[in-house]
């Protein structure tokens, strides 16, 4: 039985404070929220790092962005026109409801500011669904009205619609999606200097921690016999401090690179994704971006084969979701982990994941390519 009736709820708080791919791993969440509560009022709190893809978000009525005060206290900035304001009166009134979708560690105060919002009920995942979570969040639980605790080792979009159907809502486990402006197609395809005919890779060479990232000469050799077989164009996606990775791709691949680290905000980026035929990419946020626009992407997971499948780094929570169309997303990972790693890779620098042979992983790629192109190279 359903502990919260969403058809007549009035306002809903949405505390969102991840990052980017998590963000865009919640719009299917998001999107049967709306669903179930038409008449809402549904305020999404996300970091301000965020913010770019929040802000065009079509299921909700207004976006905050949270961060501490100095001396204390929280300090919010409105990212949609009227946010701030709808999260006053919200507050003022109590919010019906607020939701955490965050199945893992909280470590951006989501909880906490949930708890806070006045709302009647707040419903998120429990403390002891993870390790880490056990040990970073204890009495946490708390916080919720409603503290979910389902079965581990499923992906991030599936433990969203649990909570949906938590409160009796109808799961949605259809595709991610981004609401792209046309200023931003235009700016992505000034970036990338129009089309010449050849397809177009994206390759997007950073991670949260050096260890999910395939070193670059490993990646410059997969990516070169990719795009000699294709004949494609590359375009190098990332922050500046993904500037040395695409130097190297760029020596790698004369005539065919085009290095757009530094120079896209992620709405932008997402704009270049959805101009290509295929992304390459480490486990992280371009890999989401890739599957919210369509395109087939291959992801480099340093989480070996038969690893811990609730890990942080598993490919079974975090690989791109596509909506059933299993044949849009590969995830390349090493056969084993590595000595003294186990259950996943823990080591500083990029270890297990050196171990994917890049020749196999050009195989791998470009039988993806060729699925989603009826066969032709």
């Amino acid at each position: 039985m359903s502990v919260c009736d969403l058809a007549t709820v009035r306002s809903i708080l949405v505390v969102k404070l991840d990052e980017a791919g998590d963000f865009v791993m919640a719009t299917p969440f998001l999107r049967a929220l709306r669903a179930a509560a038409p008449q809402a009022r549904i305020l999404l709190a996300v970091r301000e790092a965020v913010a770019d893809l929040a802000l065009t978000c079509r299921w909700v009525d207004g976006v905050v962005a949270p961060r501490p005060k100095e001396g204390g206290g929280i300090d919010f900035r409105g990212i949609t026109p009227g946010g701030l304001k709808l999260f006053a009166e919200c507050y003022r009134a109590g919010f019906d409801l607020a939701l955490v979708p965050r199945y893992d560690f909280d470590r951006h105060g989501a909880t906490t500011l949930a708890a806070n919002s006045r709302a009647k009920l707040v419903a998120g995942f429990s403390e002891r669904v993870t390790p880490w979570k056990v040990e970073g969040n204890q009495g946490f639980d708390r916080a919720y009205g409603l503290a979910l605790d389902p079965p581990p080792g499923r992906h991030e979009v599936e433990q969203n619609a649990a909570l949906l159907e938590a409160l009796g809502a109808a799961p949605d486990l259809g595709p991610l999606e981004l609401t792209l402006t046309a200023e931003d197609r235009e700016e992505a395809r000034r970036l990338l200097g129009g089309r010449d005919g050849r397809p177009l890779i994206v390759v997007a060479p950073g991670a949260a921690s050096p260890r999910r990232e395939y070193p670059a000469g490993r990646l410059a050799a997969a990516v070169s016999a990719v795009a000699g077989t294709l004949d494609a164009r590359v375009a190098v996606l990332g922050t500046m401090a993904e500037r040395p990775a695409a130097n190297l791709l760029a020596a790698a691949l004369p005539g065919r690179a085009i290095d757009l680290t530094g120079a896209t905000p992620l709405r932008v980026a997402a704009a270049v994704m959805a101009e290509a035929a295929l992304a390459i990419t480490m486990d992280s946020a371009p890999a989401h971006l890739a599957a919210a626009a369509g395109v087939p992407v291959a992801v480099f997971s340093c989480h070996p084969l038969g690893g811990d499948p609730n890990h942080f780094h598993a490919p079974e929570r975090f690989r791109p979701w596509t909506g059933g169309r299993e044949e849009r997303a590969l995830v390349l990972r090493p056969a084993a982990a590595s000595p003294p790693c186990t259950k996943s890779c823990m080591a500083a620098d990029a270890h297990c994941i050196a171990a994917i042979d890049p020749a196999d992983a050009a195989r791998r790629i470009l039988a993806l390519g060729a699925a989603n192109t009826g066969g032709q190279g």
